[in-house]
């Protein structure tokens, strides 16, 4: 019997063994030019508060944080629905959507005069957005069942790519021109990224021959039984708030070191590019090697080597001492992430596959949002190096976690929760 397949992964590959990889590979390209739209303007987000009138440190750290955060964070609540609509209308529909709506928004963030109208905007991106979540999903959807972590973490590995070169050269522009006119180029790349999907990506709906139904389509409840799920749940959630906490406030942190002032844009673009390049080829090397080995022992020394890097970073007194831990931590411990979806892969049914992974993203873009909006509280009562502290507290929590939970005996067969509610009724 041939291998149970959805319909959208069916109708994503097309008639040619090969044909996801395109689809796969024009995702990717539109994503790395989305996000280095995105990444070449929003680091520099507690900069432009700061000239919106928020100078008290404390209180720029609080906005950054929430600002950073609550797009994400409405975007994954509401990623169900968007994937809904998807198998309704398309995901190439919904994907042409959610850029659409990176590039009005970016534009619009240029003429903002008070933190409240950006506040605003940045509510509006995490409504109307869910452009990162759908690309996860979608890339475990296009690839056969083996190949799930190697698409996932190329996937990852483009939008760590993204963070190489768009960074520094924006820390150059922002302290030439000024960040107002950042936005311009930001909102380009993102309508670039919309062009591709638009006349690149070759979606084909194919109907079941001979009247059969469909798989089942698993519910949250049914992955929940999944004991695999559930270590998962928490350990995306865990990996992804650690990664977002302290970027946003990296320029601030940095401020309070011995960075000149005039400098402290290209400083922070430089640590942000050097740790993306790092990161960037760990998650392509990790992703790689999962489908040779077995990911989770790789996944629990990355979460070990995270927890060794972060805890020296909150007591440096350089900037330097900075950059050089946080290209290690990202060359170290930047493929975890990867390597917990390419678990996920080799692990989840089959008829689970395109939903759970939905479900896994949105979850890690909550935990991704809800980071900010924590770390800014905690720098506004504590310290800025009380951050990476907690940071490192975490990764040594969820490798506990994963050492339990993400045990090879506690995989379920490859069957479908629905598939397997059904047999047991």
């Amino acid at each position: 019997m041939a291998e149970e397949r959805t319909a959208a992964g069916v109708a994503a590959r097309g008639a040619g063994p090969e044909a996801w990889r395109r689809n796969l590979y024009v995702v990717m390209v539109a994503v790395f030019a989305s996000f280095t739209g995105f990444t070449f303007v929003m680091p520099f987000l507690p900069l432009y508060i700061r000239e919106l009138g928020v100078t008290d440190p404390g209180e720029a750290a609080l906005w950054s944080g929430f600002l950073f955060g609550v797009s994400p964070l409405l975007s994954g609540l509401l990623a169900p629905l968007w994937a809904i609509l998807a198998e309704r209308h398309g995901r190439k529909a919904m994907m042409q959507r959610a850029l659409g709506v990176f590039v009005v928004v970016i534009v619009a963030m240029a003429f903002v005069t008070s933190v409240y109208q950006l506040l605003a905007l940045r509510v509006l991106l995490g409504v109307f957005g869910g452009f990162g979540v759908m690309a996860v999903a979608l890339a475990s959807s296009l690839a056969p069942r083996e190949r799930v972590g190697e698409a996932v973490g190329l996937l990852q590995a483009t939008q760590l790519a993204s963070g190489i070169g768009a960074p520094l050269l924006g820390g150059v522009v922002v302290d030439a021109v000024g960040i107002h006119r950042s936005f311009f180029a930001a909102a380009a790349l993102c309508l670039a990224g919309l062009l591709l999907i638009r006349y690149g990506f070759r979606e084909e709906r194919t109907k079941p021959t001979g009247g059969a139904p469909g798989p089942a389509r698993a519910t949250l409840r049914q992955y929940l039984h999944l004991p695999v799920f559930v270590g998962l749940l928490v350990a995306i959630f865990t990996i992804q708030f650690i990664d977002r906490s302290f970027g946003p406030l990296l320029p601030l942190y940095i401020a309070t070191l011995d960075a000149p002032a005039d400098r402290v844009g290209s400083i922070t673009g430089a640590v942000m590019t050097l740790g993306a390049i790092a990161g960037t080829v760990a998650a392509g090397y990790g992703g790689r090697l999962s489908a040779r080995v077995a990911p989770r022992p790789l996944l629990l020394w990355s979460l070990a080597a995270g927890a060794l890097c972060c805890l020296p970073i909150a007591f440096v007194e350089r900037w330097w001492q900075l950059l050089v831990l946080r290209t290690l931590l990202g060359a170290l411990a930047g493929g975890a992430l990867t390597l917990a979806y390419a678990v996920g892969g080799r692990a989840l049914p089959d008829g689970a596959r395109l939903g759970a992974f939905g479900v896994l993203a949105g979850l890690g873009q909550i935990g991704g949002a809800v980071s900010p909006m924590v770390t800014g509280l905690l720098a506004r009562w504590a310290s800025l190096g009380a951050i990476f502290v907690l940071d490192a507290a975490l990764y040594a929590l969820v490798l506990a976690w994963s050492w339990r939970m993400l045990a090879p005996p506690s995989w379920p067969a490859a069957a479908s929760p629905a598939a397997r509610d059904q047999r047991g009724s």
